[in-house]
């Protein structure tokens, strides 16, 4: 399999993916510097302008891999071969890829000439939108996987999904929806013009450094106002998004009542996937985790009823994460939904000392009172379980 599938049109990437399921056997997330020669990959790496860096089903090499890390991808899904398990997520791969690539293409025009096709923002927006409409049911679970060159963008089309993904649960209506999408996917538009030397940098920023990201709100609102079919509204968006409830934010200190209801969702957001997305200087951290740091902000950086209406959508456990649980035992996530999000469905996989059990057994955690959630186990943890149990069962079958 080639290593780069290279698309001529992101209309040909949806034909290729047209009316498949997002749905994903047995995975993990792990750094790229944890790879080794023979993972399978589960997802694929989505680069610059929709193009498939890595394809799904392919088989790691040291080659590979050192051409990802050149790239500046932080971590992959591999496939981990022990449990079969469906993940189904809110927005379908290829029309993430098809937005990526239209956008792409606008804002290398906006560098040349110093004008947005807003009209092709308002595109991206709808085909977001409508396969969130379609998918609304499901929860978020999926870290995303990118490269580093292409954060802005692909943070910028995240944010627009879990800001409308969050309107949905306060109760707007499409139009409403369609606005707050627009606003948070042109959020971070004062970034472009920023050295992306500084962006990725993996170094300590120099105060120069920090002031020239700090200003990026006012900058995206300058550059938003003077762009025709854009509404101030829109464009305050841009300027308010690092604002806090309490006056900590920047650039202007406002306060909860002075911020607008869609920058207050953006922070959220925003602050959420930034967490959660590798970086050249860190790697991300769990959706759990990061769920958590929000929620602890929660009335103080964040409003309290846009942090409940957004965490509502995140699986707080995703399908399978590792548990360790009140008994002792070490679990995995095999179904989790809406309805169960915080007492999700579990496979026990391992008993107090450690051994792995067979034949394994499933626990509903909502119709058991005495089993309880005590925490995720973390990725270096997880990834010597499952190598444990992956020898384990290559021992079995060849035995």
């Amino acid at each position: 399999m080639s290593f780069f599938v290279v698309l001529v049109n992101y209309e040909i990437f949806i034909k290729m993916y047209k009316n498949q399921n997002q749905k994903e056997k047995g995975m993990q997330r792990i750094p790229i510097d944890q790879m080794k020669p023979g993972m399978i990959t589960a997802r694929p790496v989505i680069g610059s302008e929709g193009k498939t860096l890595l394809a799904p089903n392919s088989e790691m090499t040291d080659s590979y891999i050192s051409r990802l890390a050149r790239l500046g991808v932080g971590s992959i899904y591999i496939k981990d071969g022990l449990d079969d398990i469906e993940i189904l997520d809110v927005v379908e791969d290829d029309v993430k890829a098809a937005v990526t690539a239209n956008l792409q293409k606008t804002l290398k025009n906006f560098s040349t000439n110093q004008s947005l096709d807003i009209a092709a923002f308002k595109k991206g927006v709808e085909m977001l939108l409508e396969s969130i409409l379609r998918n609304r049911n499901h929860l978020l679970q999926l870290e995303e996987i990118h490269v580093f060159s292409d954060f802005i963008l692909n943070h910028s089309i995240n944010v627009a999904v879990y800001a409308m993904i969050t309107g949905i649960s306060l109760g707007y209506t499409e139009a409403k929806l369609a606005d707050l999408g627009l606003g948070a996917l042109l959020h971070d538009i004062g970034m472009v013009v920023i050295d992306p030397k500084i962006i990725n940098s993996t170094e300590a920023l120099t105060e120069l450094e920090r002031k020239q990201i700090t200003l990026h709100p006012k900058v995206g609102f300058n550059i938003l106002h003077n762009q025709n079919h854009v509404s101030s509204l829109i464009a305050h968006v841009a300027f308010q998004h690092h604002e806090r409830i309490d006056g900590s934010g920047y650039p202007r200190q406002l306060t909860g009542e002075q911020m607008l209801d869609y920058a207050r969702i953006v922070a959220v957001v925003d602050t959420f996937d930034a967490m959660v997305s590798d970086r050249p200087y860190r790697p991300g951290c769990t959706t759990t985790d990061a769920l958590a740091e929000i929620k602890s902000l929660s009335g103080k950086h964040f409003d309290h009823e846009i942090v409940e209406a957004f965490s509502s959508n995140i699986a707080s456990y995703p399908i399978g994460s590792l548990l360790s649980l009140n008994t002792g035992h070490i679990a995995m996530v095999r179904s989790v939904t809406k309805f169960n999000k915080d007492r999700p469905v579990i496979t026990v996989i391992a008993d107090e000392t450690g051994a792995f059990i067979k034949p394994k057994y499933e626990i509903d955690l909502n119709r058991s009172s005495e089993v309880g959630i005590v925490r995720r186990i973390n990725n270096e943890e997880t990834e010597a379980i499952k190598n444990r149990m992956r020898i384990e069962n290559q021992k079995a079958h060849t035995g």
